[in-house]
């Protein structure tokens, strides 16, 4: 939700900035990088490497050793995105940021960040970790244009971070995992009162389209299963309707959505763990990583395993990015981006947040397997591909990157972290709204919640 910001409020921020750069006491200059709350380790003893500084400030150190040079990171943390979108609008500056892919698109189209340099990608120099270990099917993800009319892919403007999947985590003693396969799951009686979706307009907007378009998107799939219709078209067919902003069908998901209000408990920010626990909820709609979490905490505290499902229809795929602001300082800003996708950093990342590196590499995919593989002599392990996400483009590394887990992992944190493949083919990026559907869409927004 969007905040009104007072002109006070702009000049405080600005003033912010400012004291920020004098902080110092010299001429050390100052990385500026703003992402959400608790979205890097922070070190200490929740940290992989325990006991450690946060990685920002580790990072001054291993630049200095790169460089020869000081520099200093001030990590500022933020809500979301309209919160790091007002704060530029206002005046505030920063070097990197870390928007998810609809905020991403809007400030490319507004040019208010710079495409990385061709030597970012340089798999040659030795500390480009990030070119050197992007997942393949990130790397392909953005090799797309960033938006129909653009010259620009992905790629020029974003380097990925941490990527997901939106889904149900339900509570299998209490909820059927068939109704979980669906988006009338937000409708069905049988959960009235015992589900929640997500407080915004655009991941409720987007659920609101997977029951408008339901019958549509599974007619699309039995296409796509029995060879009739390419993956190509069947994505981009399955993108046009998952990104349907007409006024037609805005009125219809309106009229959805407002249902759904009438049978979930609510529309929830981080309320669900704790809702769980309480036997308050069976079901909540969310984004991956944060699935990832509830169900750990709920096992820890309750003994309740939860399950994770991303509907069969369709769902969506969301990534946050590194982006670089117009007056960056673009060398310490792409040493940055480097040195967290150093892949034992990326270990300590996922670790701490509990969400989904956008890099992979060998001591990735061990982690992988040390943190969901079967035990030796597990009779319920099954073999788990994920070469998509870790393999290579040559054929001899076909069979490298599956994974011995145990069967429950299919449905649950290992599945909620790596979906398989068949799964991410029903997945697509929601757009970033225009002006005019975006007035529209908090339109819309404000009628539901007022309903």
């Amino acid at each position: 939700m969007k905040k009104q910001l007072s002109l006070l409020l702009a000049f405080s921020l600005v003033s912010a900035s400012a004291a920020a750069l004098s902080a110092c006491g010299d001429d050390t200059p100052v990385l500026r990088v703003a992402s959400w709350e608790e979205y890097i380790d922070e070190g200490g003893d929740d940290s992989y490497a325990e006991g450690s500084d946060p990685l920002y400030e580790e990072f001054e150190d291993w630049y200095f050793e790169q460089t020869g040079e000081h520099i200093r990171v001030e990590y500022i943390p933020l809500t979301d995105n309209e919160e790091m979108y007002n704060r530029i609008q206002l005046g505030d500056t920063f070097d990197l940021l870390c928007p998810s892919e609809y905020m991403i698109m809007k400030l490319a189209a507004e040019d208010l960040i710079q495409p990385y340099p061709e030597s970012f990608y340089d798999v040659n120099v030795e500390t480009n970790y990030y070119a050197q270990n992007v997942s393949p099917y990130i790397a392909e993800t953005f090799s797309a244009p960033i938006a129909e009319s653009s010259d620009h892919t992905w790629a020029d403007y974003a380097a990925g971070y941490m990527w997901g999947t939106t889904g149900f985590v339900f509570n299998p003693e209490n909820a059927n995992a068939e109704d979980m396969k669906t988006w009338d799951a937000f409708t069905n009686p049988t959960y009235n009162k015992k589900i929640t979706a997500k407080n915004n307009v655009r991941d409720s907007y987007f659920s609101g389209l997977g029951i408008h378009y339901e019958d549509e998107l599974l007619e699309l799939k039995s296409q796509l299963d029995a060879g009739t219709l390419s993956s190509a078209d069947y994505q981009a067919r399955l993108s046009q309707m998952m990104n349907d902003t007409t006024p037609e069908t805005m009125s219809a998901v309106e009229t959805i959505l407002k249902n759904v209000k009438g049978n979930i408990q609510a529309f929830e920010t981080d309320e669900a763990k704790n809702d769980f626990i309480a036997g308050r909820i069976d079901v909540s709609y969310q984004w991956s990583g944060d699935a990832v979490y509830i169900m750990d905490e709920v096992e820890a505290e309750s003994g309740i395993a939860c399950s994770y499902v991303v509907p069969e229809a369709a769902s969506n795929l969301w990534f946050d990015g590194w982006v670089m602001m117009k007056d960056a300082n673009v060398d310490a800003a792409t040493m940055f981006v480097n040195f967290v996708s150093r892949p034992d950093n990326v270990v300590r990342n996922m670790y701490y947040i509990g969400y989904t590196s956008c890099v992979a590499g060998e001591e990735v995919f061990d982690y992988v397997v040390e943190t969901y593989g079967a035990e030796e002599g597990d009779e319920t392990a099954v073999d788990y591909d994920l070469n998509y996400f870790f393999g290579e483009d040559n054929e001899s590394d076909n069979a490298k990157y599956v994974l011995s887990a145990p069967a429950e992992q299919l449905t649950r944190q290992l599945f909620a972290q790596y979906p398989d493949e068949e799964t991410m083919l029903r997945c697509v990026v929601m757009q970033y709204f225009d002006d005019d559907a975006n007035t529209r869409a908090n339109t819309l927004w404000q009628n539901v919640l007022a309903s």
